[in-house]
């Protein structure tokens, strides 16, 4: 019955109040009461149902409206917005407070699957009672290597996973029983480590906790000869967003991070605190708090904002950063009455921050100085029309900077930002007159850089009278300067425009100083022609600007411009360009040329598109030489990306020849890119040979061959990865550079059931001239966990890590960003 979708469809408002269920299939439908409410029965081969980025399926589904329930049974499948598929033999979903209830139950959870006899929702955790999880469902062994048995499961948003009542189970064996454990699906990373580096022999570990207030691990670490580490990794489970770490590591280097936020329609509140003595000895802050957190326009906003930093290392100068020690807001809502509002603002704070330059009084507090300061800010407008044609604007915007230092002379510094503007415009069918007056004045000083204001004055009345009549428009416009004491500029404007052509004449005349400038323009457009001509003379200066002439066409896929600049001064011709574009389909073509008269010279280019291939050449011709540019791009993401530019320049031969080499791609198995120029025959040096070379990314050269039923013929597969980069230099003894940046080959052994043994040897240094000294990573990949062991020659070290959870080896194995080769 291909037609009870569309039936369902316009069934919808019944299905659903607020969020929507559309009904993508289903085979039969029935509408019947039972006991006084409305329910909706639907079955099929499955009924397919979608709402709001989840999707559910099921051989029956019943409906009851009253309620807002969905009942679900026969092969239940449900996939949230999450990502996570949860099969079960029988689900009911509460459709009001998202929650649901379901009998054995399968969860698959990215790289996470959790079994059970009784499942719940609710909040956007999922509880499982007596359940089953394993990391380890995905990755082809025929019994998991661990797994675990709890009396309760919780798997919160996000994947993290919290276990009362843990049976720990090795190849579904119990070896261990632990009342609580926490898993982070999302944040995988070594929990375990030790190795020797240069200070001796070290142990991290992280112990996973859960309470009721949070989750989080306890840090621990042993340094020979240095003493214990200690500190926690905490995640709050609230509806705030919080963080809290801190790591002590001996003898003195501390590390710690405080981040919390919360978000409400009445207040919003974040703030932050963090420290890492591995970069700097700084402690910064952060707080900021709004009062209502989502304000409405009708709402007073109050702020608090604080920011800052303590110096833990006297030794070194701190940074000049701006800091708020605090600083309070409180801004108005606008308020109207009728044509007028009004909008103000009041902040105060004290600031650390670096010192005006340009500030007398501020260079002798020095570079950096703290002071006081509080800004007063208002803003009016006024919109009215007085009477039939007349309309009235208003504008006043004041800031009022107010300092606690002062100025030679013993008084506080203080800057002002003021505006008002005020126009009356009466209009008398098409003759027009605008009276309008303008105050601006930027003036004062102040201590700090960062709000330091340009000095400006301009007080100023114009009056200006028009006429409109289409095509015709006519203006004229003068003031009096009331700062300089004197007549502003008269500026007399006609305007002649319509449909296919148009004609600008602009005339400034000072009344002291006589005429001043005239301008003229004129444009024809006959499509598909255009005709644009334009000219301005400078009296004062007794010169005429250049004049320009532009024409153009209209093709059907592009266009075609012509634009010529010719000087009236006794210049001549100075320059003429022209620009082709066209586009028909996938192909594309350019051309653009331009002769400068003066120089003498010639510079064009062009470019051919198709479809992933293109063709570009770039010629420039000058009295000496022709120097020119041809270049060849191929391909289109994830690669091969192919990129040629061959250049020099003639002149009597050939000379500076370069051909550049791009390669490009971004494939899991081959993913680098790599660049070379490489010089070629010329008059003064006819050798070929490679300039430079730069490569990064990992290639997988091939991959491994796994053994055969008899456990033989096993193949390695190999890789390189990192980055390398090559400089030619003919006057070092060597005559050559080589720098190299975690780059090696990596072995990879294929064994059962997924397992991965990668063997790689890295380098980190420039060569010639320094010894070898490598690091050797083994990595042995189940999948579900992994161990690493690395021994680094540059840095002394030795470390063992383990780490858990899906793909771990793609973590572990990620170097400074870049993917070594060889993996899946």
């Amino acid at each position: 019955m291909r037609w009870l979708p569309l039936l369902l469809f316009l069934l919808l408002p019944a299905l659903a109040q607020e969020k929507v269920i559309k009904v993508l299939e289903a085979e039969r439908l029935e509408l019947r009461e039972e006991g006084g409410e409305e329910v909706l029965v639907l079955t099929g081969s499955p009924v397919r149902l979608e709402r709001e980025g989840e999707a559910l399926e099921a051989e029956r589904v019943v409906y009851l409206r009253g309620k807002r329930l969905l009942l679900l049974s026969g092969k239940v499948g449900y996939r949230d917005r999450e990502g996570r598929l949860i099969e079960a033999e029988e689900l009911q979903v509460d459709l009001a407070d998202e929650g649901f209830d379901a009998l054995e139950i399968r969860i698959e959870a990215k790289d996470l699957l959790l079994t059970g006899p009784l499942c719940q929702r609710a909040a956007g955790a999922i509880l499982l009672k007596e359940g089953y999880a394993t990391p380890c469902f995905g990755c082809g062994q025929e019994v998991p290597d661990y797994a675990f048995r709890a009396q309760e499961l919780v798997l919160y948003p996000g994947d993290r996973v919290v276990a009362r009542g843990v049976t720990l189970l090795v190849q579904e064996k119990p070896v261990l029983t632990l009342p609580v454990l926490l898993l982070y699906l999302s944040e995988r990373r070594p929990r375990l480590e030790v190795g020797q580096d240069e200070g001796g022999l070290y142990l991290e570990a992280a112990l996973p906790y859960a309470s009721p207030f949070g989750l989080g691990y306890t840090l621990l670490g042993y340094y020979q000869g240095r003493g214990y580490g200690f500190g926690l990794d905490h995640f709050g489970v609230g509806e705030a967003k919080e963080g809290y770490f801190f790591y002590h590591k001996p003898p003195d280097t501390f590390r710690y991070r405080g981040e919390y936020e919360l978000k409400r329609g009445e207040f919003s509140v974040a703030a932050l605190v963090e420290r890492d003595d591995t970069r700097e000895k700084l402690t910064r802050f952060r707080l900021s708090a709004l009062l209502p957190g989502a304000p409405s326009p009708q709402d007073w906003r109050y702020a608090l904002r604080l920011e800052g930093f303590l110096d833990h290392d006297p030794a070194t100068p701190p940074p000049r950063t701006l800091q708020r020690l605090p600083e309070l807001e409180v801004q108005s809502p606008t308020f109207r009455e009728g044509p007028f509002s009004l909008q103000g603002s009041l902040q105060a704070g004290r600031y650390l921050a670096e010192t005006n330059p340009l500030n007398r009084s501020a260079r002798a507090l020095g570079p950096y100085a703290e002071a006081g300061r509080l800004l007063l800010a208002h803003a009016e407008t006024l919109a009215l029309s007085p009477w039939p044609g007349a309309s009235l604007q208003g504008e006043n915007r004041f800031r009022g900077f107010y300092y606690t230092t002062q100025n030679p002379d013993g008084e506080h510094e203080r800057q002002v930002d003021w505006t008002t503007r005020l126009a009356l415009r009466q209009a008398l069918g098409g003759v027009s007159l605008e009276a309008g007056y303008l105050r601006s004045v930027q003036e004062g000083e102040s201590p700090f850089r960062f709000d330091a204001l340009p000095q400006r004055k301009a007080h100023q009345a114009t009056l200006g009278l028009g006429f409109q009549e289409r095509p015709l428009a006519l203006s004229l416009k003068g003031g009096r300067d009331l700062e300089g004491g004197k007549y502003l500029p008269l500026e007399a404007e006609a305007r002649l425009q319509d449909q296919g052509y148009g004609l600008l004449l602009y005339h400034k005349r000072g009344l002291e100083e006589g005429p001043l400038e005239t301008r003229a323009e004129g444009s024809l457009t006959p499509y598909p022609f255009s005709l644009r001509a334009s000219l301005r003379y400078d009296h004062q200066g007794a010169r005429f600007d250049p004049l320009l002439l532009q024409a153009g066409y209209a093709l059907p896929g592009g266009s075609l411009n012509l634009a010529h600049r010719h000087g009236l001064n006794g210049e001549g011709a100075l320059d003429t360009s022209l620009t082709l574009a066209f586009r028909e389909g996938q192909e594309a073509y350019t051309l653009q040329a331009r002769r400068d008269w003066t120089k003498d010279t010639l510079q064009a280019s062009g470019q051919a598109i198709f479809g992933p291939h293109s063709l570009s050449l770039q010629a420039a011709l000058d009295p000496q030489a022709l120097a020119y540019q041809a270049g060849l791009r191929s391909g289109s993401a994830p690669g091969p990306l192919w990129d040629l530019l061959l250049s020099g320049r003639y002149r009597e031969g050939f000379r500076e020849t370069n051909l550049r080499l791009g390669l490009a791609q971004a494939l899991p198995e081959v993913g680098f890119r790599l660049a070379a120029n490489l010089h070629l025959p010329e008059v003064e040096d006819g050798g070929v040979y490679l300039k430079d070379l730069a490569f990064s990314g990992g290639v997988e050269l091939w991959g491994p061959t796994p053994p055969d039923e008899s456990g033989e013929n096993a193949l390695p597969g190999l890789s390189f990865s990192g980055s390398l980069t090559y400089t030619r230099r003919p006057t070092s003894p060597e005559g050559y550079a080589l720098a190299l940046r975690n780059f090696g080959p990596t072995l990879t052994f294929l064994g059962r059931e997924n397992t991965k043994l990668h063997l790689s040897a890295l380098l980190t240094q420039n060569l010639p001239g320094t010894p070898l000294k490598p690091k050797f990573l083994l990595t042995l990949d189940r999948c579900c966990w992994a161990m690493r062991f690395t021994l680094d020659a540059a840095k002394n070290e030795v470390r063992l890590a383990f780490l858990y959870g899906g793909q771990a080896a793609e973590v572990l194995m990620d170097e400074e960003g870049v993917r070594l080769g060889g993996l899946p």
